[in-house]
């Protein structure tokens, strides 16, 4: 009888254990000489610095809290949920993510699915912090 409920505490222990699932998106834009001004406009979390480099890297922390798989994770991913929205002109570059107008997730099964969304952005060293969400780059004697 031990054995018995043993087993069936070992069977049903993976059903209630909720895992956070986890991944980290790395993208690239190159920053050409002419771009002046890099505007950022975030509404999640936000880490700016700077790297000895002449381009930018961003790097997008995603994890679903609960009733999500990896495979639902990845499929976001291809579908260019995370995906940043770079606008460039002749001298500004305007990179815009804004996952407040994505939508909430949701499963037929399990319901909603909370995430979490972080960024770290790496900029061109020769960059200096203007207005909030501004960078402009250092003058050149």
């Amino acid at each position: 009888m031990k054995k018995l409920l043993l087993a069936c505490v070992l069977f049903a222990l993976p059903l209630l254990i909720h895992a956070q699932i986890k991944r980290t998106i790395h993208e690239v834009i190159e920053v050409s000489d002419t771009i002046q001004t890099l505007t950022f406009e975030f509404y999640d979390s936000l880490k700016v610095q700077t790297w000895p480099s002449n381009s930018i890297m961003l790097e997008i922390f995603v994890i679903h809290k609960e009733n999500s798989t990896d495979s639902v994770l990845k499929g976001l991913i291809e579908q260019g949920r995370y995906r940043l929205d770079p606008v460039k002109s002749v001298d500004r570059l305007h990179v815009k993510f804004d996952l407040r107008n994505r939508g909430i997730l949701n499963t037929l099964t399990s319901g909603e699915i909370p995430e979490e969304v972080s960024i770290n952005i790496f900029i061109p060293e020769d960059f200096v912090e203007g207005q909030k969400g501004e960078w402009t780059r250092k003058k050149m004697p």
